[in-house]
């Protein structure tokens, strides 16, 4: 058995191996380059199976089916497929080769950065995801049926972003076509990223591969793992557990799109999305009336790369390491923390917080998180804060703000987006919706009647005072 390392520089069919990229299950992955006449050059990615698995035709053919699956799809959103061969023994597939971070990295970069990725980005990224599963299970070569393709391992690790900002979905390994049951009883696929139906064995669909999706939207907008715990108990929250709705997380999460990711998460199948491609359009839908600046492969470029800058890297503090952590370990403890129903609040007061926004703004541009200022609320109307200018700290002191944008037409974040976001929220969630959206709009409606922060101790000293005073009067009279 040839180790990577001895493989590194020879010839695999018409590839040349140049870089081992990584380990899986069955398979080495290395970058690899084919070379052709006129100086022709073409870097790409081989998939080799293990030679340990070359012996058990079982997985030989497991390994040729994802190379068949592979190359029925021509879509954006998916990695391409362009050759299957054997060599001396040794099975390999030749498929595109996509430079760039797994969702896996960027969450947990923005978790250490902005404690999350920005609302607009991950509904951005899941609408890109949600267009490849309704290629896969309902798409077709235009000719035949619907492919009918179940992925069965949709999870951060396979969905690649590339340095042009290219939402990819990758590793077919455990994907079948048709109504899909279950083999064994295994249960291929990561524990924390399976449906309901998938973790009790039963037959799964593409409204499987849907529910997957909704996890990750909730996780990647949040900064914290959904389904924590072992994996015996992981799996039975999965089947048992409801999701607490985002906004019990994160007060400022659009409503509109909470709706989105609690249907995803409906644990029957009969009452989630019924297609991709309706998800799809809801996700759409959701970044046009919150006007999101997000709209191309542009933009989500310009967001991976503003995230691992070095301006981004000077944000980064012991407590968001530790985060990102327990958000890979699938160790999240920050339930019980009071503070996670205010992101950010830790930089909303401090004599480091204007610097730490100002920082945040200039490293971000339009893809940094709405961070709160204390003190009095601004009377300047809400289109300043797009162009900078001048604003009041809790000490009363005038400080200057850099502009939030980095284009000619800033555009709202989509958390902060009111209006029309909420407006179509209440039309979908009927009467209850309305009432909770009253109760959130009275809580955030006129607050001049309410003492200034910095005054509450001050009148609760004196208060004390009056009525120590007051016992030491009674006492005296008698």
């Amino acid at each position: 058995m040839s180790s990577t390392s001895e493989l590194i520089g020879t010839q695999l069919g018409r590839y040349s191996l140049i870089e081992h990229l990584a380990t899986g299950g069955m398979a080495e992955i290395f970058l690899a380059r084919q070379e052709s006449m006129g100086k022709f050059k073409k870097d790409l990615v081989l998939k080799v199976l293990q030679t340990r698995w070359e012996a058990y035709p079982e997985v030989v053919d497991m390994f040729l089916e994802e190379a068949r699956i592979s190359a029925l799809m021509s879509h954006p959103n998916i990695v391409e497929v362009f050759d299957i061969a054997a060599e001396n023994g040794r099975h390999f597939i030749a498929m595109e080769h996509i430079s760039g971070r797994t969702l896996a990295e960027l969450a947990r970069r923005a978790i250490q950065v902005t404690k999350s990725i920005s609302i607009e980005v991950g509904a951005y990224i899941t609408a890109e995801m949600a267009s490849a599963l309704a290629y896969m299970y309902d798409g077709s070569d235009g000719i035949g049926e619907p492919f009918r393709v179940v992925h069965r391992d949709i999870s951060p690790t396979n969905i690649l972003i590339s340095r042009t900002g290219q939402v990819k979905l990758i590793d077919f390994g455990i994907a079948r076509q048709g109504n899909v049951t279950q083999e064994s009883r295994a249960r291929p696929g990561k524990f924390t990223y399976m449906s309901p139906e998938q973790v009790q064995g039963l037959s799964v669909d593409g409204r499987s591969d849907i529910f997957c999706l909704g996890t990750i939207l909730y996780e990647i907008t949040l900064g914290r793992r959904l389904w924590r715990g072992p994996r015996e108990v992981s799996m039975k929250r999965i089947v048992e557990e409801r999701p607490k709705p985002p906004t019990f997380i994160r007060r400022d999460y659009p409503t509109e799109l909470e709706l989105i990711v609690l249907r995803t998460l409906e644990k029957k199948p009969e009452d989630r999305y019924q297609s991709a491609a309706e998800l799809h359009g809801d996700l759409q839908g959701f970044l046009a009336r919150s006007n999101a600046h997000l709209r191309s492969h542009f933009h989500m470029a310009d967001y991976v790369a503003k995230i691992f800058s070095e301006e981004a890297e000077a944000l980064i503090s012991e407590a968001g390491r530790k985060r990102a952590q327990e958000f890979v370990d699938n160790t999240d403890g920050a339930e019980s923390e009071p503070a996670d129903l205010d992101f950010d609040a830790d930089l909303a007061a401090g004599p480091g917080a204007a610097l730490a926004r100002a920082l945040r703004a200039s490293a971000l541009g339009v893809w940094a998180e709405p961070v709160p200022a204390p003190g009095p609320p601004r009377e300047e109307p809400a289109t300043e804060a797009a162009k900078g200018g001048t604003t009041v700290d809790g000490e009363g002191k005038t400080k200057s703000e850099p502009a939030r944008s980095v284009t000619d037409e800033p555009a709202k974040p989509a958390a902060q987006t009111g209006g029309p976001v909420a407006a179509a929220a209440t039309k979908t969630s009927g009467g209850a919706q309305s009432q909770t959206s009253a109760a959130e709009g009275s809580r955030g409606g006129d607050k001049s009647d309410r003492v200034p922060r910095r005054w509450a101790p001050i009148l609760v000293a004196a208060i004390v005072l009056l009525a120590a005073a007051g016992a030491l009067w009674l006492l005296r009279g008698r």
